[in-house]
């Protein structure tokens, strides 16, 4: 379903959870993308659809050349209904956020209040950390931030697994800094060997 760039934006920033996916190729989106897009390189997409979620907002650009409008075809042939693109192109898009009330924050200092740093966390995890570990069945929720320290607990498939530590140290880790350089430490508050292996919801 084509929508334009404020409903967009709108939809990547409130849906609870929401897929972005640039459709341009892997070289232009080394060079730049939208903050938590995903590559999806539209000539590898039809071999991928197993791999897109089957809930959430799938919400699709490109750089305004019409392939976003050729991948939904390729949803909409193949079952999906939550989708959505647009037709103007990333730097149409990366303007728009300029100025628009759905901007999502992702950066944050020791200087910011707790709510602003509570904010960029929160959105690091459901725009990054939680799309990529819940094809794993896997979830972070965010339990606090205090003295520059992260508090996080883990949930589903990250509960209990053994590479929990590496997929911390290695990747939530180094990313989280990126978006809060005055971090001290990241801490895992998660009881791993007790729980029900609940389920993935994002914040709100």
């Amino acid at each position: 379903m084509k929508v334009s760039v404020e409903e967009f934006l709108k939809k990547r920033k409130e849906s609870k959870p929401s897929y972005v996916f640039d459709v341009r190729g892997m070289d232009e989106y080394g060079d730049d993308h939208l903050t938590g897009a995903h590559s999806l390189p539209f000539e590898f997409m039809e071999s991928n659809l197993h791999r897109l979620p089957f809930s959430g907002d799938l919400l699709f650009y490109d750089g305004g050349e019409g392939i976003a409008k050729q991948a939904s075809d390729i949803l909409y042939e193949n079952g999906f209904s939550d989708y959505f693109y647009v037709d103007e192109g990333l730097e149409t898009l990366k303007e728009a956020l300029q100025t628009s009330e759905h901007d999502v924050k992702l950066t944050c200092t020791s200087e910011d209040p707790k709510e602003v740093q509570m904010e960029a966390i929160q959105n690091l995890l459901d725009f990054e950390i939680n799309p990529m570990v819940a094809a794993h069945g896997g979830h972070f929720s965010l339990i606090d931030i205090a003295d520059n320290n992260i508090y996080v607990e883990l949930g589903g498939g990250c509960q209990g697994c053994g590479m929990v530590d590496v997929t911390l140290r290695q990747g939530v880790e180094k990313r989280m800094r990126e978006v809060f350089p005055d971090m001290a430490a990241l801490i895992d508050q998660t009881d791993h060997a007790g729980g029900d292996n609940p389920y993935f919801q994002a914040g709100k």
